[in-house]
């Protein structure tokens, strides 16, 4: 009853009842669900059809950057796919392919080399018919110029990874990218998402030598951004939307759409009654969420009008803050502290809240469906909500409950305040959270980021106690490591918000992403995870599903690999029907 309860508080009765009555204006149809093959071979462009049809579509943001790899951020990741493209990529089930490279390096084609010292060499051969959108050719010189103003400490960059383990990105010709590694790197010849993207040297190498500080601002970065994916941007109209044109030079022939009608939704209810009104064709996480897909799952999609196509990439978590901030709740550099707040969550609440049967309670930075998670599942330290067991911990470290049953308190009568700090997106799981330890004594405090202040990177890592986040599920996503720290030097960019620091998490981490051999990584990525476990350093709350929900006609979409972020990796494939 007091989930249910939890569920009306949230939510709100009237905004239901709204979208339901939405729901029975809506017209009939057929369910369906195409999942095309990524092809890697250009289609020849005299056989191939035009593009036709005009896509629209949601996105829960306005991006003010359409180059990912910048501190800004553009806050939609289908922005890489949509107007850029990427060396490789990888197709929703986890299988890579070229996209500007002709083919993948590999030690047996001879294009990746490893030295005896753990240097090494990738050679990427490019396809020679890419192009930007203003016809100007693609080439590895590209490529060489991103790599300059990639490690360059005075421009802004979000993450200078794996640029930072490159000692020379040199072009042989136009169209062979020779890439010297200072150490080994696991994924050097699988380069994709935000890693070495090119940029237009034509268009920007004066700008980079005479006006650093505002090389990554400007109108080229977005309404006039000249890009190389399947996609160009024709009209931008500013918080509202804007029109995408089918670039008929892409590397892989012309994307079968013609138009993308992308309108700027940042309210998810607003976004499903566009649905369901007809106005958009398909909507995505992260502007969807759990208890809008239900509803449309249980009225629309069952009533055959779209489908619904879920799976999960993502955990959200709490993490604690060991940097000496404003206002800084020092308690929680305590383990047994951080060992009594997660012994106090209630997970499984907050999934029945949040997740409505869409998603399942997480231990770990862990995907269930990685072949090694049965071995890190059972070394973890789990911290079920036993809110006796939190008593002891707290007691322990010399926190005591109030004769009154009020709030616990240290020996100089001090109450243990804690702020539990979300963005809006994830508002419900703070709630219960902060709930939760107000419970066993904690007086806690909520604090929503205010949308204005969203991209604010000072602020976001300044929390004083506790903050919600969340990250896509990869090994090069794991945000604990002490190269993510954020910092004055950096502009606060590190994704380590809360400067969590262990030389054994950093050494492990190394062995999983630098070592070439699949036992060792095996190896270190379980030990790893149980010792973030046993210092209780993080806590993981839940995996949150990503949400397709899309009318009948619009067929293509798949879904995500969960280290790739975006659904519209295969945009170009995309096709709407009548």
């Amino acid at each position: 009853m007091a989930r249910t309860n939890m569920v009306s508080r949230l939510l709100g009765r009237s905004t239901v009842v709204a979208i339901i009555l939405v729901f029975l204006l809506s017209a009939c149809a057929s369910p369906s669900a195409h999942q095309p093959a990524a092809p890697t071979e250009p289609r020849d462009a005299g056989e191939a059809p035009r593009p036709r049809g005009t896509l629209h579509m949601a996105w829960p943001f306005e991006p003010e950057h359409l180059h990912r790899k910048f501190l800004t951020g553009s806050g939609v990741a289908e922005t890489n796919w949509v107007f850029n493209s990427t060396l490789t990529f990888y197709d929703f089930n986890g299988a890579s392919h070229p996209l500007i490279a002709l083919e993948i390096p590999t030690q047996e084609n001879g294009d990746w080399e490893v030295n005896p010292d753990g240097t090494m060499v990738t050679t990427y051969r490019l396809r020679e018919n890419g192009r930007w959108h203003d016809g100007a050719p693609l080439t590895a010189h590209d490529f060489v110029f991103a790599y300059g103003v990639y490690v360059d400490p005075e421009i802004p960059v979000l993450e200078r990874m794996p640029e930072a383990l490159m000692s020379a990105v040199e072009a042989s010709d136009d169209y062979t990218l020779v890439i010297t590694w200072s150490q080994t790197y696991t994924r050097a010849n699988l380069l994709g998402d935000r890693e070495l993207n090119p940029l237009p040297r034509h268009l920007l190498e004066e700008k980079y030598r005479t006006n650093k500080p505002n090389f990554a601002a400007g109108e080229e970065w977005s309404r006039s951004y000249v890009g190389t994916g399947p996609f160009r941007v024709e009209q931008w109209t500013p918080g509202a939307g804007l029109i995408a044109r089918a670039h008929p030079d892409w590397l892989l022939g012309p994307p079968k759409l013609d138009t993308l009608d992308i309108r700027f939704i940042s309210d998810s209810n607003l976004m499903l009654t566009n649905l369901l009104s007809g106005e958009v064709d398909i909507i995505t996480t992260p502007g969807i969420r759990a208890p809008e897909a239900a509803i449309a799952r249980d009225q629309w999609v069952a009533s055959g009008e779209g489908y619904l196509k879920t799976w999960e990439t993502r955990l959200s978590f709490v993490e604690f803050q060991y940097r000496d901030v404003q206002g800084w709740q020092q308690a929680v550099s305590d383990v047994r502290v951080r060992q009594a707040l997660l012994h106090a969550i209630d997970r499984q609440g907050i999934v029945d809240v949040v997740n409505y049967g869409l998603g399942s309670v997480a231990d770990t930075f862990v995907l269930r469906t990685d072949p090694v998670f049965p071995d890190i599942d059972r070394t973890l330290t789990k911290y079920p909500p036993d809110p006796a067991r939190a008593a002891v911990l707290l007691a322990q470290a010399g926190w005591q409950q109030a004769r009154d049953g009020g709030s616990i308190a240290n020996s100089a009568g001090q109450t243990l305040d804690l702020e539990v700090r979300s963005s809006a997106g994830q508002e419900r799981e703070a709630t219960i959270v902060a709930d939760n330890i107000k419970a066993i004594g904690v007086n806690s405090s909520l604090f929503i980021v205010p949308a204005a202040r969203a991209r604010d990177a000072e602020m976001r890592t300044g929390y004083p106690g506790m903050a919600l986040n969340g990250r896509s599920i990869a090994p090069e996503h794991f945000p604990f490591t002490s190269a993510d720290l954020p910092t004055p030097e950096n502009q606060f960019a590190g994704l380590n918000r809360g400067s969590f620091q262990d030389r054994e998490v950093d050494r492990l981490h190394g062995i999983i992403m630098t070592d070439l051999q699949p036992e060792a990584r095996r190896g270190a990525t379980i030990a790893l995870h149980r010792r973030m476990s046993e210092l209780a350093a993080y806590g993981p709350l839940l995996y949150r599903p990503e949400i397709i929900l899309a009318k009948n006609k619009v067929q293509g979409p798949t879904g995500n690999f969960g280290p790739q972020q975006g659904i519209t990796w295969n945009i170009f494939e995309w096709e709407v029907t009548e």
